[in-house]
């Protein structure tokens, strides 16, 4: 169904336009707004009305051409012209006093409160971004005055906004403020962390419903209403027009979509939202009739190792942490290699390495796989490139010396690397990037009852990262984290933020200033910090922690409630 909806912007005339108009006084006298009064209104007399002179006939011979005594003159209309209305509504005028008489003409008073409204045209030249109207921040930023003009003229509160490159999360979050359902999509996940931050800090506003009990999608509440000086503030205004007055109908009522009523008592927040990732077509790579999850065909897959291949070649130099930068050199195909993608020279040792999927995540088989036939094969190193990680898959490359016989390095690849041309301008930093595993800490909590169930608290502790900028490897302590989530049930299919929090911003500022006479300031503490809230669970459940690192990297530990509580 397409839709359309008006949206309409204050035309009141400028000061410019405003010394063009007349000026009604209190005593029924007329004469011309003075310059003065134009460019301080303020200055025009009390009880006075500002009007614009408009043309009682309108062009072509017609049957509306009698005379009009008024104001001890006779008026008729032009040659090949008539008036606007009949015998009764030029009454209907003259006792509502909206005529005047001009220098040689009949004219209408339109008042400028009688409408004071303009139906947009396709040209918004108010929503430039990086003008006076409003800073620029990122190259391809869209106005949220933009995104919304669009969402408001071509949807309902309730409806459905789809946005397939996320950015910052603009399009979600105006969705978000004016009820609309929304699905935001990226390659990136720098935008994607950026977006879910946005979104959860903001704050919104409360607009009445038509009915509660349908929520947005029944739609929102709009009132005719006036403030002390008599001007319209609702979202229903009346139209009034030369017509109306002249038929004594009542004026037509225009709906404005952006003024619903708001109650300022309620300071809201975004609903419940989910981030996930599409599940790749499973594709049984090794032959042993096992289906792994990955590109669309092997033939594809070949093809995205190729590329690697050459990523691996135009920038032979990985930044591993702890101050060390090797030097690849004689970077090739491996022969007959089962598991591995690649082979290289470092420090005149050969290494090997394993490229997870194109379009999905490392898991704990590739690891193994790869780990068993480097160390089978004598390779000194295994390092596993991919775009996103298993936990378990992370936890055996952290052991991979005692599981698998051989040292493994996990290396995150951007993947804007898979845009082609992108990589002549990227710096090699830019490419690839090695993080550790978040640290974290189960304990139980405090019971003030016997009674009561077992609950639990976890800590972020930490996390290992290394900056390519300085070269240095960094011991980030958990309130350094941009932000980290808690899943307190995982199911390992999906990742389930029971519990956000966001240490190393001022995230939470926006809405700890809409919301600071309503919570204490512990709880801002809170959600700035490393510990979670106490929650219900048992020694069997599993919890997840995913930590957002600076640069957009997402890293997650599993754990057992019962194994953490035993080995701390």
């Amino acid at each position: 169904v397409v839709k359309f909806r008006k949206l309409f912007f204050s035309s009141l005339p400028n000061a410019e336009e405003l010394e063009s108009c007349y000026l009604e006084c209190a005593d029924a006298s007329v004469r011309k707004v003075t310059r003065d009064e134009a460019s301080n209104p303020s200055l025009m007399p009390p009880g006075s009305r500002v009007f614009q002179s408009r043309d009682m006939a309108s062009a072509g011979a017609g049957s509306t051409v009698m005379p009009v005594d008024f104001a001890g003159r006779t008026f008729l209309p032009a040659v090949n012209r008539h008036w606007k209305t009949g015998a009764e509504g030029l009454k209907r005028l003259v006792d509502s006093g909206r005529l005047f008489a001009a220098e040689n003409s009949l004219r209408y008073k339109r008042y400028l409160t009688d409408y004071p409204w303009t139906e947009f045209t396709n040209v918004w030249t108010d929503t430039i971004v990086g003008s006076f109207h409003e800073t620029r921040l990122y190259v391809v930023q869209t106005s949220p005055k933009v995104l919304q003009r669009c969402i408001q003229m071509a949807s309902d509160p309730g409806d459905l906004v789809l946005d397939p490159t996320c950015g910052s999360g603009t399009t979600a979050y105006v969705a978000e403020q004016w009820g609309r359902r929304w699905i935001t999509i990226d390659t990136s996940r720098v935008p994607l962390a950026l977006a879910r931050q946005r979104i959860l800090t903001a704050t919104y506003p409360w607009y009445d419903l038509k009915d509660d009990a349908r929520g947005p999608a029944g739609g929102f509440t709009y009132k005719r209403k006036q403030n002390n000086r008599g001007e319209e503030v609702g979202g229903i205004v009346p139209h009034v027009t030369l017509k109306s007055i002249a038929n004594e109908e009542p004026p037509k009522e225009e709906v404005l979509v952006d003024r619903p009523e708001i109650d300022n008592g309620i300071t809201r927040v975004s609903g419940p939202f989910v981030v996930e990732a599409t599940i790749p077509t499973p594709v049984d790579y090794e032959g042993d009739g096992i289906e792994d999850s990955g590109a669309e065909s092997a033939e594809s897959y070949d093809s995205f190792v190729e590329r690697m291949l050459d990523v691996l070649r135009r920038n032979p130099r990985l930044q591993i942490g702890g101050g060390r930068v090797i030097e690849l050199r004689n970077v090739r195909t491996p022969a007959k290699s089962m598991s591995l993608g690649a082979e290289a020279i470092v420090d005149d040792k050969p290494v090997a390495f394993a490229f997870g999927p194109e379009n999905g995540a490392v898991s704990e088989k590739l690891v193994y796989n790869a780990g068993k036939e480097a160390n089978a094969r004598n390779y000194s190193h295994l390092f596993v490139i991919g775009f996103a990680i298993q936990p378990n898959a992370r936890e055996m490359i952290e052991n991979a010396e005692s599981v698998i016989g051989i040292p493994a390095t996990y290396v995150a690849a951007t993947p804007d690397i898979l845009m082609g041309d992108l990589l002549k301008t990227m710096r090699s930093s830019q490419i690839f990037s090695v993080c550790g595993l978040p640290e974290i800490s189960i304990a139980r909590a405090k019971k003030s009852d016997k009674s009561d169930p077992d609950r639990y608290v976890v800590t972020l502790l930490g996390l290992d990262t290394f900056d390519p900028a300085s070269m240095d490897s960094l011991s980030l302590e958990g309130k350094e984290v941009p932000a980290w989530f808690l899943d307190s049930d995982y199911n390992e299919l999906s990742f389930h933020v029971s519990q956000a929090f966001f240490p190393g911003t001022g995230a939470w500022e926006n809405l700890k200033r809409a919301l600071r006479a309503e919570y204490a300031e512990t709880v801002w503490d809170h959600l700035n910090g490393t510990e979670s809230a106490p929650f219900e669970a048992s020694p069997e459940t599993k919890i997840a922690v995913k930590v957002i690192d600076k640069r957009g990297n997402e890293l997650m530990v599993v754990k057992t409630i019962g194994e953490a509580i035993s080995k701390g």
